[in-house]
């Protein structure tokens, strides 16, 4: 039996939530599980597309884990990325984690600037507001395999 008892962003489509974040630069966003699959994506994103951005956020997100936990001696446990900054000359990218084996990946036009805050900050509030509602099931194989 699962141990959840509400909809999760693996059961049911989180994409009006995401559309709120577009605007004031925010030109999209991605919801996708830690295993590198897209939960949904705001309008304007084709599918293919936001699967490709799922699969490599999720490896991005990864890697800087396990980086840092090499560098600071960590234990797996006791680490939890909040979130990464990418930043290009015209856009910038923020990684998010946004519940239990999701992330959420947000773009945003321009480079550190105030939209950038902005955009983390409003992302940070969807992430909060909705809570557990983002979460995401862990994956189990199918038996045989």
């Amino acid at each position: 039996m699962s141990e959840y008892t509400h909809v999760t962003a693996d059961t049911v489509d989180m994409t009006p939530q995401l559309n709120t974040l577009l605007g004031d630069g925010v030109t999209g966003a991605v919801l996708f599980s830690s295993d590198g699959m897209m939960l949904t994506h705001t309008d304007g994103i084709p599918r293919d597309t936001a699967e490709k951005l799922s699969a490599a956020f999720s490896g991005l997100a990864s890697l800087h884990t396990s980086v840092f936990l090499e560098f600071s001696g960590s234990r797996p446990e006791q680490m939890r990325m909040k979130y990464n900054i990418i930043d290009f000359t015209e856009m910038t990218v923020a990684v998010l984690s946004a519940g239990r084996n999701t992330g959420l990946a947000v773009a945003v036009e321009g480079d550190r600037s105030p939209r950038v805050q902005a955009a983390i900050g409003k992302s940070l509030k969807l992430i909060k507001g909705l809570g557990s509602y983002l979460e995401a099931r862990e994956r189990q194989l199918a038996t045989g395999q």
